[in-house]
């Protein structure tokens, strides 16, 4: 689910003038040694000093600098399940913050290693990853039936990397991290919200963007487009498909109050497909070709998401101004494919490109009664991560192409519910919704924050809590509001400026 992001970021100005004093560690790199954590074996274990560290790829926590680290590599198992656990964990050799930042993975892979290790010790972090013991590449036959591997992937080996890497950077400086973080995105940012709902001692902040939480219930609704494009008729091009969704744009655009090619406040969008039947658009070269009813009733029951034969609401679809193309076009969205055929059905490769309704609602009922409890994350009790001081922060693209982004505002909603009201969960929990962004990045709208960790730090540290957050990119700039406020023009100013906007 976790996009390689096209965009460079810097960290602001912010970032860096919070960060600790650099503190120096008081213990040889090869001297550490790794107690395993309450009921794992530990197999390997080595800690190397390595200069010149870097990652060349792009990153979404900060710039990724040459750093010089000790590097401890560390491989864990648990009782006889014959699984091998490795967890990285880095401890910059100079410059450290006092601070330990834990990083997630995307899609079923649990970690980025130095794709987020190495910008997060850049940043002054002692940091760490894991694979959680299994693939990377993301490949679900060889460990979706093992009741372990399960485990590890869903809460387990983030905890347990979190455990090691506090004690190791205690063991390396001499003291305790005085705070810790969390950043991640979508398997990422459910990684972080387990944590608040599992584990709330391991961390006092959480960034999770466009978090990958209610895993049960997306994972089957992702494959609803697939399904609605074989409904009646022939698939609706990515052409049509596009071209409704430009439309639905323009209609919705100047709801804000601004003309930007983008919509601020999707929820306020009353566009129907319908209204642009007849419609002729251009499509493979110089062909014209008009959007029928059916490619019309296709685009609005994606947007409405999975429904039932009855009509009934399931799970959200995606919103006006999303990029439909992953999930409506062949084979569909690839988690999608190895959750059904790997963990419902417990048939690997199998063929599911054609589930029609019927099943797919089959499908999604089940996945929320036998994986909901343990997959699911989307418990809204985080009583005693706030009674700890614990702060999240969430943002989420109103374009989000792979996770509706709903399902955010549905869990915020319980969970304000829970804890009496939005004055309340305001104290330890907030959400930014961002209009044009697409998935962990991407889309046509400003980008993901360009100061990272640092509003987090300044709500923990600081007890200064955002009211908005600044997101930039594609020559536009917003301070995105704290949900449920949305941008509106002021009527003044260029309207690819962020000075130009205001939160009501």
């Amino acid at each position: 689910m976790l996009p390689l992001l096209g965009i460079g970021l810097a960290l602001g100005s912010l970032a860096q003038s919070c960060l600790g004093s650099s503190i120096p560690r008081t213990a040889p790199c090869s001297s550490l040694i790794v107690t395993p954590p309450e009921g794992a074996t530990l197999i390997n274990a080595t800690a190397t000093e390595r200069y010149n560290v870097t990652y060349d790829g792009p990153t979404y926590n900060g710039v990724a600098k040459s750093v010089d680290i000790c590097d401890v590599e560390v491989f864990l198992t648990h009782g006889d399940a014959g699984d091998a656990v490795r967890f990285s964990i880095y401890l910059p050799l100079t410059g450290w913050n006092g601070r330990w930042q834990g990083t997630g993975g995307g899609g079923f892979a649990a970690g980025g290693f130095d794709f987020e290790l190495v910008p997060a010790v850049s940043s002054g972090y002692s940091a760490g990853a894991t694979d959680a013991g299994v693939p990377l590449d993301g490949n679900t036959d060889v460990w979706y039936n093992s009741t372990q591997l399960v485990e590890n992937f869903v809460h387990l080996s983030f905890h347990e990397m979190t455990i090691l890497g506090k004690e190791l950077s205690e063991k390396f400086y001499g003291k305790k991290p005085e705070y810790s973080y969390w950043f991640g995105c979508s398997t990422g940012g459910r990684q972080g919200m387990s944590e608040a709902q599992r584990y709330p001692e391991d961390y006092d902040g959480i960034f999770a963007g466009a978090p990958a939480i209610n895993w049960d219930k997306i994972t089957v609704a992702d494959y609803w487009p697939l399904t609605a494009q074989d409904q009646g008729g022939d698939p609706v091009s990515i052409c049509k498909l596009g071209a409704i969704g430009n439309a639905s744009v323009n209609a919705c655009d100047s709801l804000d109050g601004a003309t930007d090619g983008l919509i601020s406040n999707p929820l306020k969008c009353q566009f129907d497909a319908k209204s642009v039947v007849g419609t002729e658009v251009q499509c493979d070269g110089n062909t014209t070709t008009a959007i029928t009813e059916h490619d019309a009733a296709v685009w609005n029951k994606i947007r409405d998401g999975l429904t039932d034969e009855s009509g009934n609401f399931l799970w959200y679809g995606l919103q006006p101004g999303a990029n439909y193309q992953v999930q409506a076009i062949q084979p569909g969205f690839l988690i999608s494919i190895q959750w059904i055929a790997d963990f419902l059905l417990r048939s690997p490769g199998l063929d599911v490109s054609h589930v029609n309704q019927t099943d797919l609602v089959k499908y999604f009922h089940q996945s929320v009664s036998e994986f909901g409890s343990l997959w699911g994350t989307d418990n809204p009790d985080l009583s005693a991560f706030n009674a700890r001081g614990g702060k999240i922060l969430t943002w989420h693209g109103w374009a989000d192409d792979l996770i509706p982004p709903l399902g955010t505002i549905d869990y915020w909603e319980r969970v304000a519910d829970l804890a009496g009201g939005q004055d309340k969960t305001d104290e330890f929990y907030r959400i930014f919704m961002a209009p044009g962004l697409g998935h962990c990045g991407n889309g046509p709208g400003p980008q993901i924050p360009t100061d990272n960790l640092a509003p987090l730090v300044e709500w923990v540290e600081k007890g200064k809590a955002p009211e908005s957050i600044l997101f930039s990119g594609n020559g536009q700039s917003r301070n995105i509001c704290k949900f449920p406020k949305e941008l509106q023009y002021t009527g003044s100013g260029n309207v690819s400026d962020a000075a130009s906007w205001e939160c009501v």
